[in-house]
């Protein structure tokens, strides 16, 4: 399922963005990052693009719902 991103960038260092953005080489925008939560995980996708390929090399950050929020 896709939620907003705006329901947990409060809750991922901001330093993340950055150093994924370093050591790939990919610029984040984060009004086209995609957010998937799913089997208890929450999954940070640079875009469209590496969400619908399921692109390992475009997973910005893969938490553990229950690390993330708390629930």
């Amino acid at each position: 399922m896709i939620i907003p991103f705006s329901e947990v960038r409060s809750l991922i260092p901001p330093y993340i963005f950055n150093e994924f953005g370093q050591l790939t080489g990919h610029f984040v925008r984060y009004d086209e990052i995609i957010c998937e939560s799913a089997e208890g995980r929450i999954k940070i996708w640079l875009n469209q693009d590496a969400f619908s390929e399921r692109d390992p090399e475009r997973l910005i950050c893969d938490y553990s719902e229950y690390d993330l929020k708390g629930v």
